[in-house]
């Protein structure tokens, strides 16, 4: 389902996310780890599976988890 013919990709497969139990907070860098790539980039809707109201709070807490380091803002 999706991609090219003859391989060379796909969709991207949504990662579960469960509003009610996760609580997206920038004191808690681990739970926003998950919505980061291995670059350090915030994850894009598609990919994460979030509603447009919780993507923007997903990037606000990472942007504020940023600002007083506890998150990278990049990684190499």
């Amino acid at each position: 389902p999706g991609g090219r013919p003859g391989g060379g990709g796909g969709r991207y497969r949504k990662r579960v996310l469960d509003t009610r139990t996760i609580t997206i907070d920038y004191k808690n860098p681990e739970t926003l780890e998950r919505f980061i790539s291995k670059t350090g980039k915030i994850l894009p809707r598609r990919m994460t599976g979030a509603t447009a109201r919780i993507q923007r709070k997903i990037a606000r807490e990472i942007k504020r988890a940023r600002m007083i380091n506890l998150l990278p803002f990049s990684k190499r």
